[in-house]
């Protein structure tokens, strides 16, 4: 599910906190080596989803954020921001030739990642679910 997270709003916090658990402590990030991957381009997206990215012609960010339940995977559209939640029991993860992410039958789909060290991290963390 995708939340607008331009602003801080307690409700939409709350929903995501349910559903991936809230962020890592200062001290479970240090042993980790960070929770967020850096910035991926996107290649293809879900077309229920595609309202939500820039245009085909324009390129198109997102990043990973791990979470103790699932992860959030942040990307923008034109001012708005918005935070797409996947928790770990109905994640599948793709890795060859590209990173693929799925769950709940929406996909994203990233070209060239160059976080092998987190993608790594995210894949462990999902193999406890």
């Amino acid at each position: 599910m995708i939340f607008d997270t331009s602003y801080s709003d307690k409700e939409i916090t709350r929903k995501i906190d349910k559903a991936v658990g809230q962020s890592f402590s200062w001290k479970d990030r240090w042993k980790m080596g960070g929770i967020g991957s850096r910035r991926m381009t996107i290649h293809d997206i879900s077309e229920d989803y595609r309202k939500y990215v820039n245009a085909e012609h324009y390129i198109s960010n997102a990043s990973i954020e791990l979470r103790p339940k699932g992860i959030i995977i942040h990307f923008r559209h034109k001012l708005q921001i918005y935070s797409w939640i996947m928790p770990y029991h109905s994640l599948q993860i793709q890795t060859i030739p590209y990173l693929r992410l799925e769950s709940k039958r929406k996909f994203i789909r990233f070209d060239n990642p160059d976080n092998e060290k987190f993608i790594s991290l995210m894949i462990s963390l999902s193999k406890k679910f």
